[in-house]
């Protein structure tokens, strides 16, 4: 199957958003994403609207080919004088794993934020103990910028973060 044919970038809304929490309250995605405590139904539906209210976001649930929302990848803390944003993602069906989705929505959302909203960095800090993740993004054109030592705190002890970025005109691997 062709690369843009992996996954359709539609909005997030809030059917979407019990089967997202049900990922994030997963233990092996919450490690991986940073998520020390399960989320209530009602902390997530004030997160929900807080997200996708915000003019500094643009958030897009992902789905794959065969139309199953798989995932979601936003752009978070849109600053514009600065013309950059963090881009988070979670391809929370283990089904989806390895498959490419998820290098493919962060190659379409960087499309999106170069293209659509004229941005010129994109930067993401993945923790170290999700080397799927770190590789998703290195071949969606996202270079290692540098190691935050210990920035977060886990239940095993301290945790490094790997801080990746891209900048306008930075290609994606093949």
């Amino acid at each position: 199957m062709a690369a843009d044919r992996l996954v359709t970038l539609r909005a997030f809304e809030r059917d979407d958003a019990e089967r997202y929490r049900q990922w994030v309250n997963d233990p092996e995605i919450g490690a991986f994403i940073d998520r020390g405590q399960p989320v209530s139904p009602e902390e997530h539906a004030r997160w929900y609207e807080a997200l996708v209210s915000a003019e500094s976001n643009r958030v897009f649930a992902v789905d794959d080919a065969g139309g199953t929302f798989v995932g979601l990848v936003w752009l978070y803390g849109i600053h514009r004088r600065h013309r950059r944003a963090e881009v988070r993602i979670v391809i929370g069906e283990r089904k989806a794993w390895g498959t490419g989705v998820g290098t493919e929505a962060l190659r379409r959302v960087s499309d999106i934020a170069f293209d659509t909203l004229g941005l010129e960095k994109l930067w993401a800090d993945v923790l170290v103990t999700n080397p799927r993740a770190v590789a998703s993004f290195e071949k969606a054109g996202f270079v290692r910028e540098g190691l935050l030592r210990g920035d977060r705190a886990a239940a095993s002890g301290r945790v490094d973060v790997v801080r990746l970025g891209r900048l306008r005109g930075e290609q994606a691997r093949p």
